[in-house]
């Protein structure tokens, strides 16, 4: 089985993550208080994005009923930089926020490729296709992922549980294109493999001016990594679960904004 991949509400979906980028950002001349982040969606809206990202994928190759995707276990991550452009240290970052701020997502970087179930490949631009070809199984359809501009694919078990994943980057375009690359790509092999056009609040919409990792996404991933969400679950036994994920969801974001883990002062991409 193989996947693919100023009101207040417009203030909490600019309030990024402040350890993604590292670079001091301007306050903005209203921050808004932990409660007014974390209540910036409705459980309405979370449901929505939650539902259109997490079941269906782009490029499936697979049929069938759609399911919950998700790793049940620790996610280690391998960094390789083929490229002119070495991001390696600005996706270790992305990699350790992601660390702190998922709840019951164990993810980090390692060294060796025999510790890794994660793969990210930095690359040139010329060299995006080629590599591509190379790492993936012959037998394996690639032409959907030659076709976009970033890509990455995860594997695993046909319950749902996912068990490895590989991301292809482009470093060559500028770090923008770069970012936009890293944080939707990383983020959606880890389960919400979907882009929809109609989520205009987050990042798995290529239409969409989305340019980081922001709270409507960091909705979407925490309600996924909720113990309560099994891989396997289809939409209608998902469904009545998820109010109270993401009502769990909202006091954990409280928190984070509270100890400026999360800084609603910071542009993302700053």
């Amino acid at each position: 089985m193989m996947i693919r991949r100023v009101g207040m509400k417009c203030l909490a979906v600019l309030a990024v993550l402040a350890v993604l980028t590292g670079a001091g950002g301007a306050a903005r001349a209203a921050t808004p208080t932990p409660d007014e982040v974390a209540h910036a969606y409705s459980d309405e809206e979370i449901i929505d994005g939650f539902m259109r990202t997490v079941f269906g994928a782009e490029g499936r190759q697979s049929t069938g009923v759609d399911i919950v995707h998700k790793f049940t276990g620790p996610v280690r991550v391998l960094i390789v930089n083929r490229a002119v452009v070495d991001r390696s240290a600005q996706v270790a970052k992305f990699i350790a926020t992601l660390d702190k701020v998922v709840d019951n997502l164990s993810i980090r970087t390692v060294r060796r490729e025999a510790d890794a179930n994660l793969v990210v490949f930095l690359i040139d631009r010329s060299a995006y296709a080629a590599t591509i070809r190379s790492v993936l199984p012959p037998e394996f359809d690639a032409s959907f992922m030659i076709s976009n501009h970033c890509s990455g694919v995860a594997s695993g078990a046909a319950d749902g549980r996912l068990k490895s994943a590989v991301v292809f980057i482009p470093t060559t375009e500028g770090w923008r294109h770069t970012r936009h690359c890293m944080v939707e790509e990383i983020t959606q092999v880890l389960g919400p493999v979907n882009d929809d056009w109609r989520l205009s609040n987050s990042i798995y919409n290529d239409s969409s001016d989305v340019p980081g990792f922001g709270i409507f996404d960091w909705f979407i991933l925490n309600t996924l990594y909720d113990r309560r969400i099994k891989p396997g679950m289809t939409a209608d036994e998902v469904r009545p679960i998820l109010p109270k994920a993401i009502a769990d969801a909202r006091k954990r974001l409280k928190r984070l904004v509270a100890t400026k883990v999360i800084d609603p002062s910071k542009k993302p991409g700053e």
